[in-house]
């Protein structure tokens, strides 16, 4: 009975041991993803500055989209009023008309949603100062997910996206965009 209890408790050491050397190894794993995530983030983030800077130099240059013609441009402007608060990518306008364009390098359905739905109804509340302007959206990317330009279409949003190095409008010849209308200030 003393021989099954040493060996019993020898066992036991043993399996302490074992668990943690895996618990260790498992923190570690851990702690490597943790890292690895986080560099593919800090990768996503750069492209999606590559992709910001691209059309934001290439629109600086021509202020013209499609038929509209703009004066000012700004890039990145954040806002907070009350408790709404947003970020937009690319804004032109002039005096009586603003476009807010979504910059993405792959632009996905559940962003262009969000952008539409939430963002966009945002934009009048933080900006009240464009309250009577005409008011238009847009998204540009290098890439696009299946299926978000056809319904950026529906959406009545300019369609932009890499022509070599300028950019092209994805929408076809005679395009008219949806003005934004049902956005209202609190």
């Amino acid at each position: 009975m003393a021989d099954l209890i040493v060996s019993q408790r020898e066992t036991e050491k043993l399996l302490s041991s074992k668990f943690q050397d895996t618990d260790r190894k498992f923190q570690e794993t851990d702690r490597k993803f943790q890292e690895m995530m986080q560099e593919l983030g800090g990768i996503g983030r750069s492209n999606g500055e590559i992709a910001e800077d691209f059309f934001y130099t290439a629109l600086k240059k021509t202020m013209v989209v499609g038929e509209l013609k703009f004066e000012y441009i700004d890039m990145n402007i954040k806002r907070k009023r009350n408790n709404t608060e947003a970020e937009y990518d690319i804004i032109l306008y002039n005096h009586y008309k603003v476009l807010v364009i979504e910059v993405k390098y792959n632009f996905r359905k559940d962003q262009l949603r969000t952008f539409y739905e939430k963002r966009l109804k945002k934009f009048r509340t933080l900006f009240p100062e464009y309250k009577d302007y005409k008011l238009y959206g847009g998204v540009a990317a290098l890439a696009f997910e299946k299926g978000v330009i056809e319904e950026a279409k529906q959406f009545g949003f300019f369609i932009l996206t890499q022509n070599n190095e300028n950019i092209k409008l994805a929408n076809e010849s005679g395009f008219e965009p949806n003005e934004i209308r049902n956005h209202e200030i609190r």
